[in-house]
């Protein structure tokens, strides 16, 4: 028997409305896949106090005690995750920031590779442009592969809008469940190569104070996973890091 599909969804909306409404019906399109909700408004999570525990000592180190940990071990379970958020001032909610400040832990120690993830913003003017790539810069530097951004007009709710939305999340969604299946792998990219090699001289600059990152990447060559990284990419990307390091040392 097909062991299957599973999709969390965590939405940064302050209420449902448009944006929990899109994954209401996304959850509904398919009763074949076990899809969960999780909406950061009823759920505890704290304000970060910027203390740098979780990155210098590890995450189990964090004074603050809430959900965040119930929401990532969700997000470990799942297949695939989708972000959800309205945009407001032309970026994510209040909610969703919180969510991405108590776990940008992970862009140092990424976690998610093999997961997949979408994108999801609803907006009445303008940004969801930035929304959506605010979203998408974060969670890949966790390890997600993104499938698919949807952004979504909500602006006058007429039917022919509505019906534009749900066709284009629907697509958004199918691709997502379709790379799931296809286990489809994607090669790092440039960007990815540039962050791992940044992140591992810094946790060999800072191997005292910031020992959990040390150890995180001492025993790492070319990238967070046995990805097979082309010759001449690698080689642009330790070259790039490589200079930003330089900056970096002669500030110090």
């Amino acid at each position: 028997m097909d062991k299957k599909i599973k999709i969390v969804a965590i939405c940064g909306s302050p209420h449902k409305g448009n944006t929990h409404n899109i994954l209401r019906m996304l959850k509904k399109s398919n009763p074949e896949i076990d899809f969960k909700i999780l909406m950061l408004s009823e759920l505890n999570l704290k304000d970060c106090l910027g203390c740098y525990s979780c990155i210098n000592i590890g995450e189990e180190n964090c004074p603050l005690e809430d959900d965040r940990d119930m929401i990532i071990e969700e997000m470990k379970a799942a297949d695939g995750t989708i972000f959800a958020s309205p945009t407001y001032a032309r970026t994510i909610s209040a909610l969703m920031k919180k969510f991405v400040e108590r776990t940008s832990y992970i862009s140092h120690r990424p976690i998610f590779f093999g997961k997949y993830a979408l994108a999801l913003t609803t907006c009445a003017g303008f940004g969801a442009d930035l929304t959506c790539r605010y979203l998408k810069e974060n969670f890949t530097q966790s390890g997600f592969s993104f499938v698919s951004s949807l952004e979504l007009k909500v602006a006058t709710k007429t039917k022919t809008e509505t019906d534009h939305n749900r066709m284009k999340a629907l697509n958004g969604y199918e691709k997502m469940i379709n790379a799931i299946k296809s286990h489809k792998k994607f090669e790092p990219s440039l960007g990815q190569l540039v962050y791992f090699n940044i992140f591992k001289s810094i946790s060999e600059l800072n191997k005292l104070k910031g020992w959990a990152d040390y150890k995180f990447y001492k025993d790492k060559k070319d990238f967070y996973d046995d990805s097979k990284i082309p010759f001449l990419k690698n080689k642009i990307a330790k070259w790039v890091a490589g200079k930003e390091i330089k900056k970096l040392k002669a500030n110090r």
